[in-house]
């Protein structure tokens, strides 16, 4: 399954005539968060093909992209995938939107430690892709408290193992700054401003 990540309002780089030709043949795209929904929708309307989004620190409460589907503290499946949405920040400012502290996102996960628990030992893959905003902690984060990584996300690594973590938030420039972590067996993308990649090992 070919895929496309986009994160943080970089909209003009693949927004404009090229955008069937140059991305036409991807099956899926992810949208992690800072991107305004009417470019969401506009994506998914040229490419006409499955979009799963959360949201970023940046976007409305309870944003909403015609025809997408809202993952934000939701398991959803999609084209064979179990994907795991968990948008948002750390909370940097006391009335900030989709911010949370370390114990709310433990909160936020917690549930679905148990469900997909359940799935592993029942002898299958519990989850293909965490689908987020900010990175785990220590991995593609900075030291400042707004793009710094959740310990939470590391935690639910360890216990499930999904193949991939899609996130965006944290800017990097190509070529210098690590864009690909392997963690165990899974694969940690930080796909700012956008990134095509295949699920799982295709060429």
């Amino acid at each position: 399954m070919k895929i496309l990540g986009l994160s943080d309002r970089e909209v003009s780089l693949i927004h404009g005539p090229n955008l069937k030709r140059t991305f036409g043949d991807v099956d899926l795209v992810l949208g992690c968060g800072d991107l305004p929904a009417s470019y969401l929708e506009y994506v998914l309307t040229v490419l006409n093909v499955p979009l799963v989004f959360v949201p970023g620190n940046h976007d409305p409460d309870f944003m909403r992209v015609p025809g997408g589907i809202a993952a934000d503290g939701r398991q959803v499946e999609v084209g064979g995938l179990r994907i795991l949405g968990l948008g948002g920040s750390r909370r940097y400012k006391a009335e900030g939107r989709n911010q949370y502290e370390e114990r709310q996102m433990r909160s936020r996960v917690f549930p679905h430690l148990l469900s997909l628990g359940v799935r592993r030992l029942l002898g299958g893959q519990p989850l293909d892709v965490l689908l987020t905003h900010a990175p785990p902690f220590g991995v593609h984060d900075a030291d400042d408290l707004a793009h710094r990584g959740f310990q939470t996300f590391l935690t639910l690594i360890d216990w499930l193992q999904p193949a991939l973590v899609v996130h965006g938030h944290t800017h990097v420039a190509r070529n210098i700054d690590p864009v690909e972590t392997k963690i165990g067996r899974t694969t940690v993308l930080n796909v700012y401003p956008y990134r095509v990649f295949h699920y799982p090992d295709e060429q």
